[in-house]
């Protein structure tokens, strides 16, 4: 397959973008007991990955009809981040009716994201390390998905959780959301590779039900992603 010199920096751009955006969540993940201690540092990675997904990676992709929307969503997750921390410290009450808005478009954000980078994985005219970093990043975008499924899970039904598990909220009402998102974040990660996790009761049916949503999801990725690349280039052949 001959590429022109367009495509072939295209190429490149997107391929720069895959090893960015995997070093960007594998620093998330290393840095969540850091997190723990300093609740700005996971806002702070979760600005950067975001960036990083819409600067050198939509940005290069060849899906041009989302693009447009990666962008709005993304920046509407930036800015409900900053404005949502901002809001729990001068203003709580503002600061409690925003955590589920903002969960949602950050998790929306994150799963579009996902089935982007699913799609333009499958139109990569060749297998590289490059692309294998491309799809590890889309499996952990995932997990990052699933914490923030449990954040909102937390808001919505805190009955759902083994508080012996999780860290203590403190004594800043304020705040209980952002104090055990890093947890929550790790244990989705558990959750994703099946290894389980003791923060949500098992008698809890809603809490079983997203296990179950992110256990699944993640082994479908993987799933899917291999089936797509291996159909495509059997049927090139």
């Amino acid at each position: 397959m001959r590429l022109t010199p367009a495509e072939i920096t295209r190429l490149r751009g997107r391929h720069r973008g895959y090893w960015l955006t995997l070093a960007t969540e594998v620093a998330l993940l290393l840095l969540l007991p850091v997190a723990q201690a300093q609740i700005w540092l996971l806002a702070f990675l979760l600005i950067l990955l975001a960036l990083v997904l819409m600067v050198f990676v939509s940005r290069y992709s060849p899906l041009r009809k989302t693009r447009p929307l990666i962008y709005g969503l993304g920046g509407l997750a930036i800015a409900l981040e900053l404005i949502w921390h901002l809001s729990l410290n001068l203003w709580p009450a503002v600061g409690r009716a925003l955590t589920i808005p903002h969960v949602i478009v950050w998790l929306v954000f994150l799963s579009l994201a996902v089935l982007r980078k699913v799609k333009t994985l499958t139109r990569e005219p060749f297998v590289t390390v490059s692309v294998v970093m491309g799809a590890a990043s889309g499996y952990m975008l995932v997990g990052m998905a699933g914490g923030l499924l449990l954040t909102a899970l937390w808001v919505l039904d805190p009955a759902a959780f083994d508080l012996t598990s999780l860290p203590a909220v403190g004594s800043t009402a304020a705040l209980p959301n952002v104090s055990v998102a890093p947890a929550l974040m790790a244990a989705s990660f558990t959750m994703l590779t099946t290894i389980g996790t003791t923060v949500l009761k098992t008698s809890h049916v809603g809490g079983q039900v997203v296990t179950t949503v992110i256990t699944v999801v993640g082994q479908l990725y993987v799933a899917i992603l291999i089936a797509l690349i291996l159909g495509r280039f059997r049927w090139r052949t």
